[in-house]
């Protein structure tokens, strides 16, 4: 798709103007090594102290942490064998820190890339010096951007297990620091991870605000990449990338944002492009059955035995609601004649959530033709206002997710229920995500690493965590959170290593692909692959339901997602005799 194309596709959802002018038509498509003049300034000095400790307490959002040690497909095989080296490496020097053909022990994370030969820490190489903005000969400047989301959404997201304050940031980014400065071949550099606290609204997005903030971490720590994990502000995003800066952490966006942002855009997350196109393929194999699991508190609208009515609930960022209106839709009717109807399209302003719940009930809930089913596409706060709204309105479909924003961890579940109250705030009469379904994209949930803040190193963020020299993990920091958080920055540094001694986004754009693959359909873990191009690291789901009597491994508290069958990728789901996913009934209520 051209720029042009895209321009048309996005302007007429974007209501401010600021944000009509970084759209992704004005992207670059490739930039050289123009940031070689700005590097002594980048990297002169001691570290910064961006925004400083009293700034506004802040919160991430990501998808929680990934599953145990897993198989990995189309990686390096057993032994310390090399399995692609990157240009400019040492092929025939030390591989002694590799374990089994990756760069550190799998046992830590089995996102662990191939093994690299080299010398961990080694200093004086002769790597090309400045090679990009940013990049000097001995250091890589990183900024993480940590959101200033404010106090009730902060509270949401610590509820949920969710929340990571400016505080907690500086203690993570230190272990993060130092786990990649000790287990990667880095060619004589080491990363610098400069914390910044977001001086912005980012609910919802204060455009006029963020976009200029974008511009002046460039401008005043000339970063080879930013790192903010959000679900928020595809607009940002594509100023970085115009601002030929790396963009880390974008959670929820489109395949086509992807590349239209190569080569400065990468997460870790599932692309709304592919969560979609999975779901079309679910709902058209295993869903074409009458209503099966919708509430029955309200007889006078039971929607069981009914034929099923789809509404969409999404965020209303231009990426998010084009992908639906302009991907998903036009999937669903072509893949099973499935015509989609009934829409809302939220603001992330909690300010108004109240008249936004209204809003988005009344579109689903209509007189004549309700929705019999609500799909979710949604961050992990919204759906509290949701599932309130349908509680208190007697609505009670069935309640559908796909997601690739974090509402697939059992803690974030837990707050949806009885437990949590943040979704139900009258269990006694029965929860709206009692029969909730559908699909997610994190690993296995493995038993939280935090307890009274230690990490114990039996989740996978915590064996990071450890690793990276860290020991005490911040009290308000779950291991759900915790692993996400460490994946963005083992993804980024096994993209870093890749590209060799000459980095460059281009150079990292153009050996992603070499990492090759792990995890995935029958491992126990999200299949992560860069082959794409769209720089999504994750490209498959799981079927999964709330369970809330099942008691969660992660938090030993009761309410779990049980996974259906094995891990998905495109094109496998398979239909069923009755038209309905092999979901249990009993004992859910």
């Amino acid at each position: 798709m051209t720029r042009s194309t895209l321009a048309r596709r996005y302007a007429p959802l974007v209501a401010l103007a600021v944000l009509q002018l970084l759209i992704i038509g004005f992207v670059p498509s490739k930039a050289g090594k123009s940031g070689n003049q700005q590097v002594a300034a980048a990297n002169g000095g001691n570290r910064p102290t961006a925004g400083g400790p009293s700034a506004a307490a802040a919160g991430n959002t990501a998808a929680g942490a990934a599953g145990a040690t897993g198989g990995a497909a189309g990686s390096t095989g057993g032994g310390d064998s090399v399995g692609g080296a990157p240009p400019g490496a040492d092929v025939g020097g030390d591989i002694t820190h590799c374990v089994g053909g990756r760069q550190f022990d799998p046992a830590i994370a089995f996102w662990a890339p191939p093994c690299v030969p080299g010398t961990i820490g080694a200093t004086g190489i002769d790597n090309g010096g400045g090679t990009y903005s940013g990049v000097t000969g001995d250091t890589i400047t990183l900024v993480d951007y940590v959101s200033n989301y404010g106090a009730q959404v902060n509270a949401i997201l610590a509820a949920q297990g969710s929340l990571v304050t400016y505080d907690d940031a500086q203690v993570l980014d230190a272990a993060w620091e130092k786990f990649i400065n000790d287990h990667y071949v880095l060619y004589g550099r080491k990363v610098d991870i400069i914390t910044y606290q977001g001086q912005c609204q980012s609910v919802p997005p204060n455009y006029s605000c963020l976009i200029p903030e974008m511009q002046s971490i460039v401008n005043t720590y000339k970063p080879f990449a930013v790192n903010w994990q959000t679900t928020l502000c595809s607009a940002c995003y594509a100023e970085l990338a115009r601002l030929q800066t790396v963009a880390v952490g974008g959670t929820g966006f489109s395949d086509e944002l992807g590349r239209a942002l190569a080569p400065y855009f990468y997460t870790a997350g599932e692309s709304a492009t592919s969560i979609q196109q999975s779901f079309a393929e679910f709902w058209c194999a295993q869903m074409t059955g009458p209503v099966k699991y919708a509430g029955t508190q309200n007889p006078a609208q039971n929607f069981n035995g009914k034929p099923r009515v789809l509404g969409i609930i999404s965020t209303n960022d231009p990426d998010n609601q084009s992908t639906v209106q302009n991907f998903l839709v036009p999937l669903l009717e072509e893949k099973c004649g499935l015509v989609v109807d009934h829409f809302y399209f939220y603001d992330q302003d909690i300010n108004t959530a109240a008249k936004q719940v209204a809003a988005g009930i009344a579109a689903m809930n209509t007189p004549t033709n309700p929705a019999t089913t609500v799909l979710c596409l949604c961050d992990e706060v919204a759906p509290a206002f949701l599932f309130t709204g349908e509680q208190s309105n007697n609505y009670y479909p069935e309640n559908v997710i796909a997601t690739n924003q974090g509402m697939d961890s059992d803690k974030t579940g837990q707050s949806y229920g009885e437990n949590g109250t943040l979704g139900c705030p009258s269990p006694q009469v029965g929860c709206e995500y009692d029969l909730a379904f559908g699909l997610g994209e994190i690993g296995v949930e493995e038993p939280n690493g935090v307890e009274g803040g230690q990490a114990n190193g039996s989740d996978i963020g915590s064996r990071v965590f450890l690793a990276g020299g860290g020991t005490t993990v911040p009290g308000s920091v779950e291991g759900k959170t915790l692993g996400s958080t460490a994946k963005q920055w083992v993804m980024l540094a096994n993209l870093i290593q890749a590209a060799g001694p000459d980095l460059t986004p281009e150079s990292m754009a153009a050996q992603a692909a070499s990492l090759g693959s792990v995890g995935g359909p029958g491992t126990p873990n999200e299949l992560l692959d860069f082959s794409s191009g769209t720089g999504f690291w994750t490209q498959d789901a799981k079927l999964i339901y709330y369970d809330k009597h099942a008691t969660s491994v992660y938090n030993g508290e009761p309410g779990a997602y049980i996974q259906v069958g094995d891990r998905v990728s495109l094109g496998g789901w398979q239909p069923t005799a009755d038209g309905q996913p092999n979901i249990p009934l009993e004992g859910r209520t």
